[in-house]
């Protein structure tokens, strides 16, 4: 182990000290939670960090195991942004040298506080091969003249899957506790405390990306779609069944099947 990963080490403990400190200065008991404050801007003062600082440390990015040789298409960024809203995190583009296949490839990146990123990518990449399947078969129909289109059949693929993501969209947001549904959280037992956290989680996404270089988001093109394509896929998205699940390691996980 090197100097710098040692210090990395012994940082990370200290972070992990300072948090079970500010959790016991919630106590109830007045005296355990001022001891347990103390010790926690003890420790911040000696290693000199900020309260930011240790929540910082629960920021983290999850990044798809599928690439693209070219740009994502907007259907694929558009499933990306909505399970991010879904889940509370941001959702990037990260394009990179894949020296594998020795060239230029694009992926979804989330970004949020641990672990959004990792259900949200669950959920992103389950969704992405459904989606992907069902624009595959539209297109084999198209080209083989079972579905009428007046544009070309990967077009038409693509409006259809536009509309697949919009038919989806509710039903991600379903997935996720709202609210006093989820009353095994404190914090959302009243729709003031969800909307305090929310607020808490996007400041320190904010922070954690702040001074990277992020572009700007392509305007769409306004074009005029293939109306027999978005009906198709919205009757497609609408018979996709998503239900929650409880994982054995106490991570919420998605089972996701199509009807």
């Amino acid at each position: 182990m090197t100097e710098q990963q040692h210090d990395e080490s012994k940082l990370e403990r200290v972070i992990r000290k300072i948090k079970r400190c500010l959790a016991l200065a919630k106590s109830s008991n007045e005296n355990e939670a001022a001891t347990a404050m103390r010790q926690a801007q003890a420790l911040m003062r000696e290693y000199r960090l900020t309260e930011m600082d240790v929540h910082l440390s629960d920021v983290g990015e999850a990044e798809s195991g599928v690439a693209r040789a070219k740009r994502r298409p907007t259907w694929d960024r558009h499933l990306s942004s909505i399970v991010a809203q879904a889940f509370g995190v941001r959702p990037l583009s990260r394009q990179h040298w894949c020296r594998s296949t020795c060239r230029m490839v694009d992926r979804a990146l989330f970004v949020g506080v641990t672990p959004a990123p990792q259900i949200a990518m669950y959920a992103y990449e389950a969704l992405l091969a459904m989606l992907s399947l069902a624009r595959r078969e539209y297109v084999s129909q198209v080209r083989s003249g079972e579905r009428r289109s007046a544009y070309s059949p990967e077009t038409a693929g693509d409006h259809f899957a536009l509309a697949w993501v919009s038919a989806v969209h509710g039903k991600i947001h379903e997935l996720v506790p709202r609210g006093e549904e989820d009353l095994s959280l404190p914090h959302h037992s009243s729709g003031y405390g969800l909307v305090a956290v929310e607020a808490q989680d996007k400041a320190l996404i904010d922070q954690y990306l702040a001074g990277r270089e992020i572009g700007k988001p392509r305007k769409a093109r306004e074009v005029e779609l293939d109306m027999n394509a978005q009906i198709a896929g919205l009757l497609a998205g609408q018979r996709v069944e998503l239900n929650p699940g409880l994982a054995t390691s106490g991570q919420d996980q998605l089972k996701l099947a199509s009807a």
